[in-house]
């Protein structure tokens, strides 16, 4: 025996192997790794509802960032949020800013080709409304109105917020117009003075042919509009002069403000159905132009005046006897050299239709009766339409003193025979009077008005006008005593009252022989000679009453004790 046998002889018998390890197949999972699973679980329905719910990205352009700023401001449609603004970024040209904003599920079927985006902020419109004021406090934000197209995420923003929005039911209509005047955006539109509608824009692409307004009517207005209406520019205020004296008019101060359109149809127009979407009509000036419009035939004449025609411009009237067949539509200036002499061709037009002919079954028609009304004097003349302003029209009348004419027909248009106006006529008249004026001897009248004064002074002077009037004066005297004494001495006085009478009687005859004289002087129907006639058959008249009461008292001397006996003359 070896002593490795030995030594496991003696040592301690080793113990027995241990049994396998049994594996339980049937083990379950910790509940510990639920946590985590239902952590994944619920981030992964996390994700899928935000990636369902979440809306397309946008751009939007604008010219300014005014008010905006990323991650703060929304995108509200009445108030209801539907979307918020992520990014702002200045395009590569620096001309634009594209706003990029991320919109919710529920906005993207309005996300459409024609939607307009803008941004809400205070503003003051030129009618004095207010708008965007809650914007103050909260900050702007950009609002949209949804479009009719095709699907579209990349949009150009207004600066202005939109007139009408899409929802506003009316109808569009297209305004042709040579000139805007004070018409723009958000002008009033109205009919019969209620305010129906608005001005959404105009287009001036192409001035040459004018410009197109667009003008929206709302509804149940639009049911008015119909192919025969008629629109005119309302704007301003319109100040004229009639029979009741100055005459303002205007529609409305929101006219006078921003301007305004306003519109009426014709009785005879309001038949069938209204006027579809953007109908092209005309706008006219104003309310008359828009009236003149029912005369559509229009047959041009020129008119010459040599004389000054300030005051008349085109469309100045052209009226027949005080009512209205036509306006002046050219003026201009002529100059013949050869002859030396300047004219004035006035263009007018003459509205057929506003003549009746009594009589014929045809109208005035294409002016086939004004060479016979030229032939029995009708003439064209310029007059005053308007004492306050100076403005001329254009006259037409008969004339039945005017030279024998005929209607031209040599110029461009038929040309109208013409007579000098009232202020012209009226400084021939006064020329022709001063003309005769002058004709006058006037140095000879002053001198024979002169001489006539001198001998008028050198008579009232002379000595027997002098002496006849001492005269007549103590005769008179005499007699006038004589007369007192007849009471005392009845007999002295008459015998010396014939005498007396015959002093009187003498003075008178030489007074009449100076008158005589006066009248080859002065003249036979001059003030003085009737005065003195009148006062020399006054004095004859008392010197025949006083010899015929010397008669009587030289045959009844008792009549003075007595009276006069009844029955003797």
């Amino acid at each position: 025996m070896t002593e490795v046998q030995a030594f496991r002889d003696t040592t301690v018998p080793m113990p027995p192997p241990a049994p396998a390890p049994r594996i339980d197949r049937k083990r379950r999972l910790s509940p510990i790794w639920l946590v985590p699973i239902v952590a994944a679980l619920v981030g992964v329905y996390l994700a899928w509802i935000t990636l369902s719910e979440k809306g397309p990205t946008i751009t939007i352009s604008f010219e300014t960032a005014d008010g905006l700023e990323a991650g703060k401001t929304m995108i509200k449609h009445k108030e209801v949020v539907f979307g918020t603004v992520k990014n702002l970024a200045l395009t590569e040209d620096l001309s634009h800013v594209e706003v990029t904003a991320e919109m919710t599920k529920e906005a993207t079927p309005h996300l459409r080709e024609g939607t307009r985006f803008w941004v809400v902020r205070p503003r003051l419109s030129l009618t004095g409304s207010v708008s965007g004021l809650g914007t103050i406090l909260s900050g702007a934000y950009i609002d949209f109105d949804p479009g009719p197209g095709a699907e579209e995420r990349s949009f150009t923003g207004l600066e202005e917020p939109p007139v009408v929005r899409a929802d506003v039911p009316g109808t569009p209509y297209l305004l042709k117009a040579d000139r805007v005047g004070s018409v723009g955006p958000g002008s009033p539109v109205f009919f019969r003075d209620v305010q129906v509608g608005e001005v959404t824009g105009f287009d001036s692409s192409n001035l040459e042919a004018g410009v197109t307004i667009h003008a929206f009517v709302r509804a149940p207005y639009d049911r008015y509009v119909h192919d025969g209406t008629r629109f005119w520019n309302a704007s301003g205020i319109s100040i004229g002069t009639g029979a009741q004296g100055f005459e303002i008019q205007l529609e409305s101060l929101a006219a006078v403000l921003a301007g305004g359109i306003a519109f009426d149809t014709p009785a005879t127009a309001r038949i069938g159905e209204p006027s579809k979407a953007d109908t092209a009509f005309t706008l006219y000036h104003d309310a008359t132009s828009s009236q003149d419009a029912d005369y559509t035939i229009r047959l041009p004449y020129l008119v010459y005046f040599d004389g000054s025609v300030g005051g008349l411009e085109p469309d100045s009237p052209v009226e027949w006897r005080g009512i209205k067949v036509g306006r002046v539509v050219d003026i201009r200036l002529e100059y013949d050299v050869a002859a030396d002499h300047l004219r004035i061709p006035v263009v007018i037009e003459l509205e057929p239709q506003r003549i009746t002919l009594i009589g014929q079954k045809q109208g005035f028609g294409s002016g086939e009766y004004m060479p016979e009304l030229v032939r029995r004097g009708l003439r064209a003349q310029l007059r005053t339409a308007s004492l306050l302003t100076g403005q001329l029209m254009v006259s037409l009348d008969f004339m039945p003193d005017a030279p024998p004419a005929t209607l031209g027909t040599g110029d461009r248009y038929p040309v109208i025979p013409t007579v000098p106006g009232e202020f012209a006529a009226a400084v021939k008249s006064i020329n022709g009077i001063l003309e005769k004026v002058s004709a006058l001897p006037l140095d000879k009248v002053v001198q024979q008005v002169d001489a006539t004064l001198k001998s008028f002074e050198s008579l009232a002077s002379s000595p027997d006008i002098t002496e006849s009037l001492r005269s007549l004066a103590g005769a008179l005297a005499s007699a006038q005593q004589l007369l007192g004494q007849a009471n005392t001495d009845l007999g002295p006085v008459m015998q010396k009252l014939p005498p007396v009478l015959t002093t009187a009687q003498q003075a008178v005859q030489r007074l009449s022989g100076t008158l005589g004289s006066i009248n080859q002087g002065y003249g036979a129907d001059s003030t003085f000679k009737r005065d003195l006639t009148r006062l020399m058959s006054q004095v004859d008249d008392t010197l025949r009453s006083i010899r015929v009461l010397t008669d009587y008292l030289e045959q009844h001397p008792e009549s003075l004790i007595r009276g006069k006996t009844q029955g003797l003359n």
